[in-house]
């Protein structure tokens, strides 16, 4: 045949026919390329060649079924909602070491108030997860008039979850201490950490006072149990008291980096418009982020029109999140905040499952030189009880105002600690006879089951046997 004849019989295919080669060609094409866009930013090879190509040659095949205009149409809807489905189906998991990527939007320029002086000194690694490693300090921000943010360069080996503690060894009256403050800054930031304080009590106080750009820090490896629940299909529902913004900042940046079509809602509740720490770069965010929005409470004073008057309460969560009841919900603040919002969000019909908190009072009690109080009965104040460690063969007396830890020290048993408020988990200690009461909250319902405390906030109220 030749080829005017080719030509000759193609001038006469119907028109429909051109339409209804068109939408199955490119749809195969389109859809083949973004599961590989997918595939590039998510995965490994393998992962393309499986379930996300299988999918996509699935819908690549509908256009066919409409043998017009139409199923092109169709068929790019399809595609943009696969393409939006396997960024939730295929998050980027947790990087492992951290990432060359660009400093997050707070860290562009100097915050008002802040220095930014670059200190070159070198990083010591961690070399196990108990050590304490120096690590200068690179810069200094102030994000209200008594929180500060320090950052730091990033020792070898520290990675972390969005939301999780560093561990910080200070000098303060003549003293070492050892406090945990939340990480503010993401997983995936590059080269530094950053910790966000309050200037409240002897420890939080004295890094105000003498930590510069240029200056060293002790630190020890991340840790915690409160952390950003990444591979989730729910949106996010964080909810901050006063400084406990902190750990739902990481959270916060890291979910806007990582998960970018993943809807988040923050509610921040502070006393005034003076106590709103990160200001400028929630408003930042919520304007170039259309999955992100914020609702900031004033509880005190005057609020603005960019605020909202009075405290976090049903109708703000309503109107800022309709769908809380399927969210995964994170709250940080003080006792009084969390237990109002907890049983507030059990009012709204949120499951227990999908709420998970951290409370601040004991970074604060930390700070302030102490830990969190635990409440005695009258009867109980006077008494003393009998205290016996089972491995190492002691015994001793425990007073009415000393902790577990405390009475072990007393008496030369050694009890591995670091925050001393019920923090870090460090001086999990099993109960196995006896009658005590716990004041943290960290420790989850197995382990209080299984008779664990933490010996730092822990009272006697009976003659008990431990494993120490």
């Amino acid at each position: 045949m030749r080829l005017s004849d080719v030509l000759r019989s193609a001038k006469m295919l119907p028109i429909f026919f051109v339409y209804s080669a068109a939408p199955p060609i490119l749809a195969f094409v389109t859809t083949i390329h973004l599961a590989l866009v997918v595939l590039r930013a998510h995965r490994s090879p393998a992962a393309a060649y499986s379930f996300v190509t299988f999918v996509s040659v699935l819908f690549a095949g509908s256009p066919w079924l409409i043998s017009s205009l139409l199923g092109l149409v169709i068929g790019f809807v399809v595609h943009v909602g696969w393409f939006a489905a396997c960024e939730q189906l295929l998050p980027a998991p947790a990087a492992k070491t951290p990432k060359p990527a660009a400093a997050p939007a707070s860290a562009a320029a100097p915050r008002p108030g802040g220095m930014a002086q670059m200190a070159r000194k070198p990083v010591e690694p961690a070399r196990r997860t108990h050590e304490f490693v120096k690590t200068p300090v690179l810069a200094v921000f102030d994000e209200t008039p008594d929180v500060r943010t320090f950052r730091m360069a990033r020792p070898e080996g520290f990675e972390f979850k969005a939301g999780q503690f560093l561990t910080i060894r200070v000098r303060a009256d003549g003293k070492e201490h050892v406090r945990c403050y939340s990480i503010s800054s993401p997983p995936g930031a590059q080269g530094h950490l950053e910790i966000t304080v309050k200037r409240i009590g002897l420890v939080s106080g004295a890094l105000h006072a003498t930590v510069r750009p240029g200056a060293t820090l002790s630190v020890r490896p991340p840790g915690g149990a409160f952390f950003y629940p990444a591979g989730e299909d729910r949106p996010i529902v964080l909810i901050a008291g006063g400084v406990g913004i902190t750990p739902l900042m990481s959270m916060l940046r890291h979910a806007i980096d990582a998960e970018p079509t993943r809807p988040v809602t923050l509610f921040y509740a502070v006393r005034t418009v003076e106590d709103v720490a990160f200001c400028d770069e929630i408003q930042m965010l919520a304007r170039r982020h259309r999955q992100f929005r914020a609702f900031v409470a004033i509880s005190d004073g005057p609020a603005g029109p960019e605020f909202f008057p009075g405290r976090i309460n049903e109708e703000l969560l309503t109107t800022g999140a309709p769908d809380i009841v399927h969210a995964v919900c994170l709250l940080c603040g003080p006792p009084p905040m969390l237990d109002a919002t907890t049983a507030l969000l059990a009012k709204m019909g949120v499951p227990k499952p999908q709420i998970s908190f951290e409370i601040f009072q004991a970074a604060v009690a930390a700070s302030a030189g102490g830990p969190p109080p635990v409440e005695a009965s009258p009867a109980q104040e006077a008494v003393a009880h009998g205290l016996r460690f089972e491995r190492s063969g002691s015994a001793t007396t425990v007073e009415a105002n000393q902790t577990m830890l405390e009475a072990a020290e007393a008496c030369g048993v050694a009890i591995p600690s670091l925050c001393r408020a019920g923090v870090c988990g460090t001086c999990r200690t099993q109960v196995l006879s006896g009658d005590v009461q716990c004041a943290s909250q960290m420790l989850d319902e197995q382990d209080r089951q299984d008779g664990f405390v933490l010996a730092c906030v822990t009272k006697i109220k009976s003659d008990c046997t431990i494993d120490a």
